[in-house]
């Protein structure tokens, strides 16, 4: 059986940046799906096409959240779908997308996540971003589902099945409502899925342009909402660890522990620091440190060579500091993300069809999808 795809967009403020997304969709070589374009604090939505397939909800008030304007929709639905596809209005897609994943929850999945890329490489911030992108894509998600546990969860480019996904809303909201914002509910629905005994599958194949950020400010915007989500879930990521070792299961053990590591710029600060202090105090462990730090610099250059990296997204390793800075920026306003979801402006308004002739010679080591 087929799956029927709930393809929802949430928009904030801006509208027009998702209209190349919404054509994208709607030129699926898939047929069962529906478009749910959802906008919060939106004036008036005045659409350039008309499609039977897309049904556009404008939120009666602002909501400012995510995981409300997703149980708004979701309320509004019609039809009986199987599973909900969630996107950002800056993401695009080719036309095989929706069929890759009705391929991996045919074969069982309740979830799957699609290979996120970088739409834009064309500054600095945006080659930097899009490194960490493949980066994390082939540590946390390929890796990770190939030894058999469970791909990271991207918040986006994502398939799920509808009433687990409206579980965790549900879940979500009455977070919403003790604490008066969500930063990452991608997160809390993953560990959903993993505590139920599901495996996230990873689609490689299954390609989602995603906008990088520009500039410095938005880097630290965005990191201080990725760090407060990792510090509020790392708790419940330490009891599933738990959970895993004493129930024997791989899944939950592997994604717990994928899901624990620190961002690297602290790990790499900390070890830092503790090589100073062992200069003066302990000779001979800041030598082992230092070939450590050594070692995690060549495996993080052999990682996206790995992931087929683009060269216009290596060149751009020398400016690496540059983003440690906007990440330690964020870092140091975390706290501001308990009150703000910190929504990132987006500014790359591309079509798919000018994206995908120019970059899927990148994906020939992925092309296993039927062009039709």
């Amino acid at each position: 059986m087929q799956s029927d795809f709930a393809c929802i967009i949430t928009v904030y403020k801006e509208v027009d940046i998702v209209w190349p997304l919404v054509r994208s969709l709607l030129a699926q070589h898939y047929p069962h799906f529906h478009i749910y374009l959802v906008a919060d604090n939106v004036e008036k939505v005045i659409p350039p096409l008309e499609d039977t397939r897309l049904t556009i909800l404008q939120t009666p008030t602002p909501l400012h959240s995510k995981v409300a304007s997703v149980q708004y929709v979701l309320t509004q639905m019609k039809g009986h779908h199987s599973h909900v596809a969630i996107f950002d209005p800056d993401n695009l897609v080719p036309s095989h997308f929706l069929a890759v994943l009705d391929r991996y929850h045919s074969l069982g999945y309740s979830a799957v996540q699609g290979k996120r890329i970088a739409k834009n490489m064309d500054s600095t911030y945006a080659a930097l971003d899009a490194m960490g992108e493949y980066f994390y894509d082939y540590t946390v998600r390929l890796v990770p589902f190939t030894l058999g546990s469970s791909s990271v969860i991207a918040g986006s480019g994502m398939s799920v099945r509808k009433d687990l996904y409206e579980l965790s809303i549900a879940l979500e909201m009455q977070e919403l409502k003790r604490k008066g914002v969500v930063v990452a509910e991608d997160k809390a629905l993953q560990l959903l899925l993993v505590n139920k005994g599901r495996r996230i599958a990873y689609a490689p194949d299954a390609i989602i342009f995603d906008e990088k950020v520009a500039s410095f400010d938005q880097v630290s915007r965005q990191r201080s909402r990725w760090l407060n989500s990792y510090f509020r879930h790392s708790r419940d990521v330490l009891k599933t660890l738990l959970s895993g070792i004493a129930k024997m299961d791989w899944n939950r053990l592997w994604f717990a522990i994928t899901t624990l590591m620190p961002p690297l710029f602290i790990l790499v600060f900390c070890s830092v620091c503790l090589l100073l202090i062992f200069l003066l105090t302990e000779p001979a462990l800041s030598l082992m440190l230092a070939l450590s730090l050594v070692g995690f610099a060549v495996g993080f250059i052999l990682i996206l060579i790995l992931n087929h990296t683009p060269t216009q997204v290596m060149q751009a390793l020398p400016k690496v500091p540059l983003f440690i800075m906007g990440q330690v920026a964020g870092l140091l306003k975390i706290k501001k993300a308990n009150k703000d979801f910190l929504a990132t402006s987006h500014k790359e308004i591309m079509e798919i069809n000018e994206v995908w002739e120019k970059r899927k010679h990148e994906f020939d080591h992925v092309a296993r999808w039927k062009e039709q």
